[in-house]
């Protein structure tokens, strides 16, 4: 800009260069974005336009040829605490390395989310670790399917603390691949925070930052994340309404399709520890039924009952008419029979 104004004053055009010299100095240059890529400003306006997901991968292919690469993708890495986004991956990828991704598991081997979440910055691919076994064979296949082997990333993070990766892919050998694009890392950028901008807004339907659940909803949610079952839940008894309101009401609380959504939503949040305290956490001991339970007898007891048992002989009466004579307090006794 200094350099056309200065060139309009050498020029002889003093007016011309006087005119753009106020303009300029009326523009925060700091915060102005400049898009480079010739075609993006229109792209950024339709991102900004689109109404549903189809529109949104349909701008992610103009902006792929855009840029001269060959695909890119918006892909959630992390969550924040009241997001639950029911789609997390935009993508121009071909349908074939998108079901070899999912049905290898290569989410737990790709290193692209761990590294936007370790980094503010865009990152070029082969900066990346591919030194294990794992991730040779991850590169090596993903190349073979039209995926890399170069590529670039943007991590974005919304206002709700989500973190969204923007990346492109490219045929191109690396050291090419960052000659040609090196230049349009600030369109990267500038796109990418439209590009979340429009998919939080057509995932998250509005989702409130904050969440007021009743008693009734709350035992709802934690049962659900006990495991109870739909059954169970239809045939508890509530305060205030029935399970069927109550299971209408959490999912428009929440903004999700079913209640199981909303009760992960809601442990993501914290709002189960929160929950009230009910009858069925409390635990107490069964009443049981008196039960006598006999002594053992002691040493001493034995010989008492030995004593009684014992019979005692009259000194004075004779063999004839002996009798027995019980202790005091047992009363009398009958005779002995003789024995001779």
């Amino acid at each position: 800009m200094l350099d056309a104004i200065d060139t309009l004053v050498r020029s002889g055009r003093s007016d011309l260069a006087s005119d753009l010299n106020r303009i300029t100095a009326k523009i925060d240059f700091d915060t102005l974005d400049v898009l480079r890529c010739p075609g993006t400003e229109r792209i950024a306006d339709a991102i900004l336009g689109a109404d549903d997901f189809s529109s949104l991968v349909s701008q992610l292919g103009r902006l792929a040829r855009a840029l001269g690469v060959s695909h890119c993708t918006l892909h959630v890495v992390g969550e924040g605490p009241a997001t639950n986004f029911a789609t997390k991956v935009l993508t121009t990828y071909p349908d074939e390395w998108i079901t070899r991704y999912v049905d290898r598991r290569y989410s737990f081997v790709d290193p692209i989310g761990p590294a936007c979440l370790a980094s503010a910055h865009s990152f070029f691919w082969d900066s990346l670790p591919r030194s294990s076994p794992c991730l040779a064979a991850f590169w090596q296949d993903a190349a073979a399917h039209g995926v890399g082997p170069s590529g670039c990333t943007q991590p974005i993070t919304t206002e709700r603390g989500d973190t969204i990766g923007i990346s492109v892919c490219s045929a191109m050998d690396p050291e090419t691949f960052r000659n040609h694009f090196e230049g349009y890392e600030s369109d990267l950028l500038s796109l990418g925070i439209f590009l979340s901008d429009a998919f939080c807004r057509l995932a998250s339907d509005d989702r409130p930052d904050t969440f007021n659940p009743t008693d009734d909803q709350l035992h709802i949610l934690r049962a659900i994340a006990e495991g109870a079952s739909d059954m169970e839940l239809r045939t508890r008894i509530y305060q205030h309404s029935s399970y069927a309101h109550l299971e209408r009401s959490i999912c428009a609380l929440f903004r999700t399709r079913t209640v199981a959504q909303a009760a992960v939503l809601a442990a993501r949040i914290g709002l189960l520890a929160e929950a009230p305290l009910v009858k069925a956490d409390v635990f107490t001991s069964p009443v049981e039924a008196a039960t006598v339970v006999a002594a053992r007898p002691s040493g001493a007891s034995l010989r008492r009952l030995a004593r009684i048992r014992t019979p005692v002989i009259d000194e004075d009466s004779t063999d004839e008419d002996a009798r027995v004579i019980a202790p005091s307090g047992f009363g009398e006794s009958r005779p002995e029979p003789m024995r001779g």
